[in-house]
């Protein structure tokens, strides 16, 4: 079934871009690629939006889709063509002021919990960053990754265990915990 008013690519851009962004960090993508991924996502989306159909989730689905290709692409890349010795955290490092101790916790929290999902695998993790951060519902990840509902309960149950487990793996006691509110506050999502 075919939308009754085409999509406007730029209100598209600019409603979903930070959605896009958030989900290209929280499937792999390195800060200092993000931007390119970013902008290779839209401009697949621009090639394809005269067949974009409406499936009643609106395009955050449709854009879903591409976000997981570029992230798994780019992931792919990086495994054959390693560049940042240290992961890319040396061009993170800036001067900070001495009050920002609550932006440096945050960025240290996101860091654990980026580092947290590297471990699961790409279908788990895309389950269960749709559902906790960008609170898709159970059908509307199912339609995005056309797989059963079914499956995307089954692939967050797991999801959720895996990520409370790289949680307790790491070196310090969890200050990130895998409730909904603070997943959330801590990667950025929806609200």
């Amino acid at each position: 079934m075919s939308s009754t008013r085409p999509l406007d690519f730029r209100t598209m851009y600019d409603q979903h871009v930070a959605f896009v962004w958030r989900n290209l960090r929280r499937l792999g993508v390195a800060p200092c690629d993000v931007e390119d991924r970013v902008q290779e996502v839209f401009v697949v989306a621009h090639r394809r939006i005269s067949s974009y159909e409406e499936r009643g989730h609106g395009p955050r689905a449709w854009l879903f889709q591409i976000v997981l290709r570029v992230a798994s692409e780019w992931r792919r890349h990086r495994r054959r063509h390693p560049e940042d010795a240290d992961g890319g955290i040396a061009q993170e490092l800036e001067r900070t002021e001495a009050d920002q101790a609550e932006i440096i916790a945050q960025r240290e929290a996101l860091a654990r919990l980026d580092r947290a999902l590297d471990t699961i695998d790409v279908e788990k993790r895309a389950v269960l960053v749709l559902h906790e951060i960008e609170e898709m519902t159970a059908p509307e990840i199912a339609d995005s990754l056309s797989v059963p509902v079914n499956t995307v309960y089954s692939r967050l149950r797991v999801a959720r265990q895996q990520l409370e487990s790289a949680l307790r793996a790491q070196d310090r006691p969890s200050s990130v915990r895998v409730s909904n509110t603070r997943l959330r506050v801590v990667a950025g999502g929806a609200r």
